[in-house]
């Protein structure tokens, strides 16, 4: 091999030094510096989604905090009420606290969603022939954070019987104990034939 080189010319040296460079030079390309720059446009890809994951996951915890903190202000609230709390018994001791009793045509509770060991419970109420400030007062008595009671919905209009008079629809919420599930009935006995 040594010969082999010895015995060329040296343009053909050149050539062949030349050539050889271009394939080094390809090859380190190829192998070295593609990968490379490839291998860092994925890291930055791969950091930009963590940093997307990483953002969703403290506005997670954020909101969570926020729950958190609410749920702890219910439960606090429910264990400082009476064990025969009811909340259509809340609102009606509200509506005579507030003078408006008499002005109450109907008040329906119902059950709202159910979200593990505790269920929503709901009264509408709904108040005839009322002035604006007997309205104001009964929701400022009826809307208690401490007795974790709020005004979910209201809807007031002016009364079709005298414009000095309001006619309004108030829906409360809050939370209580889940009712437990009472055991399944047995199924009807199969007569025998």
């Amino acid at each position: 091999m040594k010969t082999y080189w010895n015995n060329l010319g040296r343009r053909e040296k050149l050539a062949i030094l030349g050539g050889a460079g271009i394939v080094t030079l390809v090859l380190l390309v190829q192998f070295a510096i593609l990968p490379f720059w490839e291998e860092k446009t994925r890291v930055a890809k791969a950091i930009e989604a963590q940093e997307k994951v990483l953002e969703e996951m403290n506005a997670q915890l954020a909101e969570y905090r926020l729950i958190k903190r609410d749920m702890d202000v219910i439960q606090k609230a429910m264990a400082s009420r009476p064990p025969d709390f009811t909340l259509s018994g809340f609102v009606d001791r509200k509506a005579r606290e507030s003078g408006v009793r008499s002005n109450v045509r109907t008040l329906n509770p119902s059950r709202g969603v159910s979200a593990g060991t505790y269920e929503e419970t709901m009264v509408d109420v709904s108040l005839e022939k009322i002035t604006l400030r007997q309205l104001v007062l009964f929701l400022h008595k009826a809307d208690s954070p401490r007795d974790a009671v709020r005004v979910r919905k209201l809807a007031v209009r002016k009364s079709a019987e005298s414009p000095d008079y309001l006619t309004a629809a108030v829906q409360l919420a809050s939370y209580q104990a889940a009712a437990a599930p009472g055991p399944s009935p047995a199924p009807p006995a199969r007569k025998g034939g």
